[in-house]
């Protein structure tokens, strides 16, 4: 799995999960494994066998569950599972790699943005959360729309794998992970990145009302984003102006602000 054993200065190697939801044969997998396996760390893979995007953090409890070997190129590249991204991570963790204790997680590179409301619906997340949920420091990657002239992969792996040094000695809080987001343009017209929040970005959904050739209505759902109000530190807003967006993520939902507001509000109605 390694294709260089010596140490970079400055740097330690690590174990990394790599998995994904658009899929083990997708470019942005491939990209990235590549870069981190180049540089030295050791990288294992374990994907979904076909596009899984839009999973959020659904787990298969209803079919079972198999994983084979995938090649590229010839050689041993990773393992692919007919599940979805949480999926992979948990048999990755408890099954396939169970000796292995992960100094990383990393899910991606999504071909696509996951901003704002994105997060409640991305596989690519989902399959972060999990890791992180299992106590392995964990990272989501994305690379924005558009992508009409080029998908910039190589820059997003190359980005990752000299972040990883800069993360290198940081401990992640528990239940707390990375939300990438990087633009899909040319690096030299990249800015450098910015911490950012989970933006006020959602969608208007549409229904593509179609019918099969028995006269049966059926739906294709799109949705066309919004962002309904700009702050200089949303996700989204910072991608528009040409930098990276890293987002902090905390899983645990509970609302202290809004509990306690309730708090006061309910006490006083039992005066």
């Amino acid at each position: 799995i390694m294709t260089e054993k010596k140490e970079r200065k400055g740097s330690k190697l690590k174990k990394i999960l790599i998995s994904n939801d658009d899929g083990i044969q997708a470019e942005g997998i491939q990209t990235l494994t590549k870069k981190l396996r180049e540089y030295g760390h050791e990288v294992y893979v374990v994907a979904p066998s076909e596009d899984s995007s839009g999973m959020s953090h659904g787990i298969t409890l209803k079919m079972p569950l198999r994983y084979k070997e995938f090649e590229l190129d010839g050689a041993f590249f990773g393992y692919m599972i007919n599940g979805k991204p949480a999926d992979c991570v948990k048999m990755a963790r408890w099954e396939i790699y169970k000796d292995i204790e992960f100094d990383l997680m990393i899910s991606g590179i999504n071909r696509g943005a996951n901003l704002g409301a994105d997060l409640f619906y991305s596989g690519t997340f989902g399959a972060a959360a999990e890791a992180t949920l299992l106590n392995i420091k964990s990272i989501a990657v994305s690379l924005c729309e558009p992508f009409d002239e080029v998908e910039n992969y190589d820059f997003v792996a190359n980005f990752i794998t000299k972040f990883l040094q800069s993360i290198d000695n940081i401990e992640f809080p528990k239940n707390h992970l990375l939300n990438i987001n990087v633009p899909n343009i040319e690096g030299k017209k990249i800015k450098g990145y910015k911490l950012t929040n989970q933006g006020d970005r959602k969608y208007v959904e549409n229904f593509d009302k179609r019918y099969d050739p028995h006269g049966g209505e059926y739906y294709w759902i799109t949705g066309d984003a919004i962002e309904t109000f700009e702050d200089y530190e949303d996700d989204w807003y910072v991608i528009k102006e040409n930098y990276i967006s890293i987002t902090p993520v905390e899983l645990n939902l509970s609302a202290q602000k809004f509990g306690s507001y309730l708090k006061k509000e309910l006490d006083h109605e039992m005066d």
